[in-house]
């Protein structure tokens, strides 16, 4: 089942011991909260209980957070705290389906959670709930230190973190967060996940004097005229040979990077009018995966400066709004030059959507970068129009936003290219969608099985055999019993996959999946909210 953090807790009753009994914690609520849980006094209750373990070494974990909260209602939760082996129970639990999640020192985690899925915990006759093993996973850390030339730390310098792992069925590398050096400059990157990474340095020599020059004045480089490459670990200036870093779960390494300053440059940029004494020049470059670190360079007058020899992306920006953002353009800097940044060249996005139905109050249009995690949304106004104002070129799947059932059954694309439900938006282009809206989205519900027993745990895949909607898959994990539950499903035709072990699968890679379609069964989903039921045997990671 997808997972979801709980927003409140029923109360707070960690002071009061190890295994608190579900139905005596009940007690402190009134009679009408009461009856949100329990029907009837004299319905059957039953049992959820286990043991907290490091899933490194399987050590018992004493005095970590349990929590249990309601799948049906997410504001409904109870806590415990693990005692010296480890162990929780609660009692008094009523039939239904439970989230269960462990807090220890920071960390926090679901059942069998991978990604944003986790096994909810089902109780019932016949059952079992009571010989939980939750297996705890154990976070990395990566500290270390920035320094200059020579050996100095450099404070307030921004550390990138770039991580590269299987997001979504795919091979991606995303932002992994970032952070500020201290005084020492020393950084820190805490909970972090086993995988692998690499650092990106941006900062600027504290005794640095980048002054722009008059016009009158001959160009000449003061000897504290430097500025700082974007440097990666372990000293490269280029995203294409920056040293990965490889986390195992429970690591703490240390790292050191070194800056080394060089000459700035002075870019000189021209195409401003006088009335333009507002806008500013953005200076980024592309990092690993295409994410684009934005770099400390000044625009003084019209004129770059504080910025190191290298590949950038610059683009105009106007506060006012009045002109917006211009498209940016990628440029190799290696000395000091003049250019000419055009403010004319702009994507633009609009069309009109199309729908039986009125239009909802709220309806909106989504692109979807899933590279750069990019994402941009457009109201829909009472007559079908709508216009991005701030879209660029690149790759995206579209959808449609706060109308439950409704979904781009057609989309007409004029001015870029549309295949298998994604847009390829060049550079500069005037693009226009027509968005014929479907209504009626299906569920596919099941079981998975292996040798006609429930299977728990495992990675549920609805994979879209007519590519006419796209070629978004459909995911679940199966709960405790063995049970799923696929939302939101377009109709057409697909395959049903169950894995045994979904960890890191790189299951929206054609290569990958393809062993798995040769045995799964095919589900036909029908039009308008006719809701599927199937059994599913479950297969071997291979």
């Amino acid at each position: 089942m997808p997972a979801r953090k709980p927003t409140s807790q029923w109360n707070s009753l960690n002071e009061r011991g190890t295994n608190l009994p579900f139905a005596g914690a009940l007690r402190l609520f009134t009679l009408g909260s009461l009856a949100l849980l329990c029907r009837s006094q004299q319905a059957p209750t039953f049992t959820i209980a286990g043991h907290v373990v490091r899933h490194l070494d399987q050590r018992a974990i004493k005095g970590a957070r349990v929590s249990l909260t309601m799948v049906k209602d997410i504001q409904r939760q109870i806590s415990a705290i693990t005692s010296e082996n480890g162990g929780f129970s609660f009692q008094g639990v009523p039939a239904g389906k439970y989230q269960l999640r462990v807090t220890d020192h920071g960390t926090s985690q679901l059942y069998q959670e991978t990604e944003n899925y986790s096994t909810a915990i089902v109780t019932g006759p016949g059952l079992d709930s009571e010989h939980i093993l939750f297996a705890l996973d154990s976070p990395a850390t990566l500290s270390g230190t920035i320094v200059d030339e020579e050996n100095d730390p450099v404070p307030q310098a921004t550390v990138y973190l770039f991580t590269h792992s299987v997001v979504s069925g795919k091979n991606q590398t995303r932002s992994g967060g970032q952070t500020n050096t201290d005084t020492a400059g020393a950084l820190h990157f805490r909970h972090l996940s086993p995988g692998t990474y690499y650092v990106a340095v941006v900062g600027r020599p504290w005794y640095a004097q980048n002054m722009s020059h008059s016009p009158s004045q001959p160009a000449t480089h003061s000897e504290l005229d430097v500025a700082y490459p974007t440097t990666y670990y372990a000293g490269s200036t280029s995203p294409d040979s920056a040293t990965p870093l490889k986390l195992e779960e429970g690591a703490k390494a240390e790292i050191q990077l070194i800056l080394h300053a060089v000459p700035s440059l002075h870019i000189g940029v021209d195409g401003l009018g006088e009335t333009d004494h507002g806008v500013n020049v953005s200076v980024t470059q592309l990092g690993p995966g295409g994410i684009t670190i934005q770099l400390p360079v000044g625009f003084a007058g019209s004129e770059l400066v504080g910025i190191a020899p290298g590949n950038y992306l610059l683009s105009l920006q106007d506060p006012s709004q009045a002109r917006g953002s211009s498209e940016p353009q990628a440029v190799s800097l290696t000395g000091d030059t003049t250019l000419h940044l055009d403010n004319q060249i702009k994507t633009s996005i609009s069309g009109k959507v199309i729908s039986a139905s009125d239009t909802s109050a709220g309806l909106a249009v989504l692109l979807m970068n899933e590279a750069t995690s990019r994402h941009y949304a457009e109201t829909v106004h009472a007559d079908g129009t709508f216009e991005f104002q701030r879209a660029s070129a690149g790759h995206y799947r579209i959808a449609l936003a706060n109308a439950p059932d409704t979904y781009p059954a057609k989309v007409e694309v004029r001015g870029a290219i549309y295949t298998n439900g994604e847009l390829e938006v060049p550079k500069g282009a005037q693009v226009e969608l027509i968005i014929t809206a479907g209504h009626g989205l299906s569920k596919v519900e099941g079981i998975v099985v292996q040798d006609k027993k429930p299977f728990a745990g495992a990675m549920v895949l609805l994979i879209p055999q007519d590519l006419h909607h796209g070629k978004a898959i459909v995911r679940d994990q199966s709960d405790s019993d063995g049970t799923f539950t696929l939302n939101s499903v377009k109709p057409g035709r697909y395959s049903l996959v169950a894995i045994d072990d979904g960890r890191g699968l790189a299951y929206a890679e054609q290569g990958t999946i393809t062993p798995y379609l040769e045995h799964a069964p095919v589900v036909d989903v029908p039009l308008a909210n006719n809701n599927v039921n199937i059994e599913v045997e479950v297969q071997h990671r291979q």
